[in-house]
């Protein structure tokens, strides 16, 4: 058997844990601020501050809402600016100490202010906090996709940052949520001035630790979004208006129970530090939730999982509803199940959003991941609002007696209904719009379909200098083929792809099919036999927690939206630079190993796709003679390898390449010898395509070959 060597192996380029550790540090510091607000701003108006509950919502609801136009403003900034430590580090390195300081304002109300300059201090420092916490937020969502070109370390980087953040409210919630079960104590301000001190301390740390150990290594593009070009997609875009709709009630709902939970833990459960317990089991379900999305997706569908936890969120806040007073186990269990229901939407969420953008270019052209996330944030940041404008406003409506060491049955029920009864409907509206989503998964298979196919012709339209309409061969010879690389009377010459399963082989076959057809072999980025000479500690890497991370990805993030546009982003551009390169490799024929080359040139004239298989057991003992690893290691090898190049796939093109439709050939290699393989595979080439010759010269090699 003939075999490809290399001078040196190459480096595997996977980001060290302690890097995907100190970045999650930055999500640990957003969060002391953003969750302090979000959890407990509502009771330190009402019960420290002194105002009314309608008024302390009314200022929640607002500043919300402004939230979302900080966003924007902040998405529309943070990118013009170029320094020596990149384009988004400087914001979190030079805007965490502003941040930290409106925050401690926020949460310092002097004692002596009247109620009209109280409720103007809380606005105005409410705002101020919002602005600056998307300055720092944003650049920081956003460094992900510039950290690493890798889409498993950005799954990894993402599945942190969102169990990150879920813990983060729980450890908040138990430094915070005792000081509220006596709110007439002496001190009291001064006590919760001194605790966001700390804490502002603490995130400055966090920050400035992230800041140092992050790079920017990715370049970073230089588009702006076009408001014109993504109104224009938008208006046509009936999946994501279906799903921004959703996410507008889904919000509300979620955010009326972060307004008033605490409320409902201390006054009617009867014990404010019960509520981290709340918390933590509210986190557990989030996680467990996020970590069967995919298996959910898979087998049900985005749409009918998305609906399915929002249900179960609705059963959990009936549940809280009719909750018995001071009785914490059936809490733990209704906190548990709502929980599992936020935690499953907001990643099914996520993920329906890039399905959306999918449809958006499919339907106008105008692919815009910043546009419409940015409309996604923004309708999601205004459900945010109302959600807790509503929780204050119900509260105040049944009496709530804002500072009362006690409060009157009436006021109590509202408490109830402002935790139970209101975001149940929310939910419920939720799922009723989301009824109406139109987007399956069969449908979206096919719109990737026609989207790859397009990108593909566009890109040799742009090459060849001609209309992308002169790149499609206007007479189909009934083999689905129908894009063109050269003029349809000019000779196509042989053009082979190969994809195989770890020890099927198909790095040695396919330079021996590239010799038997006269033209280049063009490997695959690593290859099998490259990957071979990796020490065995790199290679084997891909552990059960690394992923559950990614698993969890997005699971458990309120405010991901941006972070995901940013890595959607990049994995685009990072399978549009792919697609440039194989048609630039296979520019006079060849023989082309991995690179998604199955489906960049699946429907181009004159080519030819294979996909290699083998029996588990016949693969093990190839990759054990290969590298000398121990059976077990060398199974873990084949099944970690297949599975990393499935998922990387899927990431950038949204496509399984071991489906045996897409090729045209599916071989066993288990019983023949690699020669016979490729002499079978180049036969059943030639049966195909009698007319396809090799140039006379051979193109110089690309590089990066491999």
């Amino acid at each position: 058997m003939s075999t490809t060597t290399q001078a040196a192996p190459p480096a595997t380029g996977r980001m060290p844990n302690h890097r995907v550790l100190t970045y999650t540090f930055g999500d640990v510091a957003n969060n002391l601020s953003f969750m302090m607000t979000s959890m407990f701003l509502m009771v330190y108006m009402t019960d420290i501050a002194g105002l009314t509950a309608g008024v302390a919502g009314a200022i929640y609801g607002i500043t919300k809402i402004w939230a979302g136009f900080a966003d924007l403003i902040a998405g529309q900034t943070v990118d013009r600016f170029d320094t020596r430590w990149g384009r988004l580090r400087p914001w979190i390195l030079f805007g965490s100490t502003p941040l930290a300081i409106v925050f401690v304002l926020l949460f310092s109300t002097p004692a002596g202010l009247g109620p009209t300059a109280t409720i103007a201090w809380i606005f105005l420092f409410d705002a101020a906090f919002q602005l600056a916490y998307s300055f720092v937020n944003i650049p920081y969502g956003s460094l992900s996709a510039a950290m690493t070109q890798d889409p498993v370390d950005r799954s990894k980087l993402s599945g942190a940052r969102s169990i990150a953040s879920s813990l983060t409210g729980v450890i908040l919630s138990a430094v915070v949520a005792p000081q509220f079960q006596d709110t007439q104590a002496d001190g009291i301000r001064m006590k919760f001035t001194l605790t966001c001190i700390a804490l502002g301390v603490l995130a400055v740390i966090l920050y400035l630790i992230c800041f140092a150990n992050s790079r920017e290594v990715v370049p970073r593009g230089q588009g702006q979004i076009s408001l014109k070009n993504t109104l224009k997609m938008v208006k046509q875009n009936k999946p994501l208006l279906v799903l921004c709709s959703g996410a507008f009630f889904l919000l509300t709902s979620i955010f009326i129970m972060n307004a008033v939970g605490l409320y409902f833990a201390r006054d009617v459960l009867g014990n404010a530090k019960w509520f981290t317990f709340l918390m933590l089991a509210q986190t557990l379900g989030t996680i467990l939730a996020a970590s069967f999305v995919p298996t959910i997706t898979a087998r049900f569908g985005k749409r009918n999982g998305y609906i399915a936890f929002g249900i179960l969120i609705a059963v959990a806040f009936t549940l809280i509803f009719f909750l018995p007073s001071a009785s914490l186990v059936p809490a733990l269990i209704a906190w548990f199940l709502y929980g599992a229901g936020s935690g499953g939407t907001n990643a099914m969420m996520f993920s329906m959003q890039a399905d959306t953008v999918d449809y958006g270019e499919w339907k106008t052209g105008i692919r815009s991941e910043g546009g419409s996330y940015s409309i996604l944030s923004f309708v999601r940041k205004v459900g945010q609002g109302v959600g807790g404008w509503a929780g204050g406003a119900i509260i105040g409506a049944f009496g709530y007696a804002s500072g009362a060491a006690a409060q009157s049955e009436e006021a109590l029920r509202g408490i109830r209904v402002a935790a139970g009864v209101a975001p149940a409907v929310f939910a419920l509206l939720a799922v009723l719009v989301m009824v109406l989503y139109p987007l399956t998964l069969q449908q979206h298979e096919k719109i990737i379909t026609d989207l790859n196919e397009r990108r593909t012709q566009s890109a040799i339209g742009k090459a060849k200098g001609v209309d992308v309409e002169r790149t499609v061969n206007p007479a189909n010879v009934g083999d689905g083929r129908s894009t063109l690389l050269r003029k349809a009377d000019a000779n196509h010459p042989p053009i082979v792809t190969l994809f195989g399963l770890r020890g099927s082989g198909a790095t040695d076959i396919a330079p021996i099919l590239a010799k038997e057809l006269g033209v280049e072999y063009i490997g695959q980025r690593f290859s099998s036999t490259e990957l071979s000479q990796v020490d065995k500690k790199d290679l084997i890497s891909d552990s059960t927690f690394d992923r559950w991370m990614r698993a969890v990805s997005s699971g458990g993030l309120q405010d991901g939206d941006l972070a995901t546009a940013s890595e959607q982003s990049a994995n685009h551009n990072i399978a549009a630079e792919n697609t440039n390169y194989v048609l630039n490799a296979v520019e006079n024929g060849g023989v082309l190993l991995g690179r998604n080359g199955a489906l960049v040139l699946g429907d181009v004239v004159g080519a030819y796709h294979v996909r290699l298989v083998a029996p588990i057991d016949k693969r093990v003992e190839r990759v054990m003679q290969q590298t000398g690893l121990s059976e077990a290691e060398a199974r873990e090898q084949c099944i970690t390898e297949d599975r990393i190049r499935a998922e990387m796939s899927d990431r950038l093109y949204n496509w399984n390449p071991n489906h045996d439709s897409d090729y045209d050939l599916v071989i066993n290699t288990a019983s023949v010898t690699y020669e016979q393989v490729a002499e079978f595979i180049a036969y059943c080439f030639r049966s195909k395509y009698p007319e396809s010759k090799p140039n006379a010269a051979s193109r110089e090699a690309a590089p990066g070959d491999e």
